[in-house]
């Protein structure tokens, strides 16, 4: 008999706390520009974002505080938006993307900036789950296989694509919802995700994300 893909995972370990783990980084980066990229290096840690070229010039720094939005669910590329406001477009907030080598560590650096400032972060490190079903997130052009993970810090999807792969923190969910039985939709501040599950999600998985997003009262 083969052992069913949706199971419960005993958890092994006893802390919930998120951790940062690691704290600097430093990478060859190319700042994606209108006119011209500009090839330089990239320090990150708990101080902020920092990118040099040969030009001091050229020289960017944002702290942690200032970023408004963090995407690092790319592993080609790095994109920051900042609460600042363009100085000739008022209603654009100043952004900043640095693309980076394949090799780039982006799940570390999710992790990171999830642990380092309050606001979502888009993109995937690995967290502790209790459930996984297997899903299918269903986009414009590239739809994609992967598996719900869901566990007492987070909501997870798994994808066979790097970069649709995510972890939402309660905290930072908005709403959650099932359009039916068999789809799961996640909504945070910057995405919604629905996702079509290829078995039924236990009852008691829906009851934990609902409790940990809004709480223990009734439904």
């Amino acid at each position: 008999m083969s052992i069913p893909t949706l199971r419960l995972i005993v958890a092994v370990t006893a802390g919930i706390t998120l951790s940062s783990g690691q704290e600097t980084f430093d990478f060859t980066v190319e700042h994606v520009r209108a006119l011209r990229n500009k090839r330089g290096t990239l320090h990150v840690d708990v101080h902020g974002v920092v990118f040099r070229s040969d030009n001091p010039n050229d020289e960017i720094r944002i702290s942690l505080e200032r970023l408004r939005h963090v995407d690092v669910s790319n592993p080609k590329a790095l994109h920051f938006e900042t609460f600042d406001v363009e100085k000739w477009r008022p209603m654009k907030r100043r952004e900043y993307t640095f693309r980076v080598p394949a090799d780039t560590p982006v799940g570390e650096l999710a992790r990171f900036f999830a642990a380092h400032i309050p606001r979502p972060v888009i993109g995937y490190y690995a967290e502790e789950n209790m459930y996984r079903i297997p899903a299918y997130h269903r986009r414009r052009l590239d739809s994609t296989h992967g598996t719900l993970e869901i566990g007492p810090e987070s909501i997870q999807y798994l994808s066979e694509a790097r970069s649709d792969s995510r972890t939402w923190l309660y905290r930072d969910i908005e709403t959650i919802g099932r359009p039916d039985a068999l789809q799961l939709r996640v909504t945070t501040g910057k995405e919604t995700y629905v996702l079509e599950l290829q078995e039924r999600m236990p009852r008691g998985a829906y009851d934990l994300i609902w409790e940990k997003v809004y709480g223990p009262a009734e439904r």
